[in-house]
């Protein structure tokens, strides 16, 4: 099985979660199959997801919205994502809450499994001249909200329903209810 795990990161807070994600998914999985891969990749980076069979997407969020390069990913290869297994998330809340608001409209897509918000991290000294008035403006602390033990449950789950949907295991328990034409390898 071959999983990309795609991050729009402005700071690099939110690929690190991507990395989490990618290292714990690719260790629980290869106790199940040895021939599972996992590539973490900024958004950007990616130019087809045709040749993988399950996908993770995340991105920060500035403004209430997903960063452009994954609104763009997700917009280019839509058709593809819907075909397979895809979980979303967003990181951004840097005083430990995961409002609604947090998930932006343009990432509610009825075709993915899950939208997990994680919390963000915010550090003013790596921040561009705009983003430090903003954040001042809004009276926002530095801090680190993100939950690496939250992160690394949630790829036990997305795991459990990979290997739940692998193709030797019982055609029951099989992810995708709509057949496919030809298998990945």
């Amino acid at each position: 099985m071959r999983i990309l795990i795609a991050t729009a990161s402005r700071h690099g807070a939110t690929r690190e979660i991507g990395q989490w994600l990618g290292a714990s998914i690719l260790r629980e999985m290869s106790t199940h199959d040895s021939t599972t891969t996992v590539d973490v990749r900024d958004a950007r980076d990616v130019d087809s997801i045709a040749e993988y069979d399950a996908a993770i997407i995340g991105s920060g969020v500035y403004m209430g919205r997903w960063l452009r390069d994954a609104r763009s990913l997700i917009a280019r290869e839509q058709a593809e994502l819907e075909s397979m297994p895809v979980w979303l998330f967003s990181s951004g809340p840097v005083d430990g809450s995961t409002p609604a608001e947090a998930q932006p409209k343009e990432t509610k897509a009825d075709w993915a499994i899950e939208h997990r918000v994680f919390g963000g991290k915010l550090e003013r000294s790596g921040l561009s001249r705009f983003e430090r008035a903003v954040v001042r403006l809004i009276n926002v602390s530095d801090g680190d909200s993100r939950s690496r033990a939250g992160v690394l449950a949630w790829a036990v789950v997305i795991s459990s329903r990979l290997t739940a949907s692998a193709p030797n295991a019982p055609e029951t328990s099989r992810l995708d209810s709509t057949p496919r034409t030809s298998e990945r390898s």
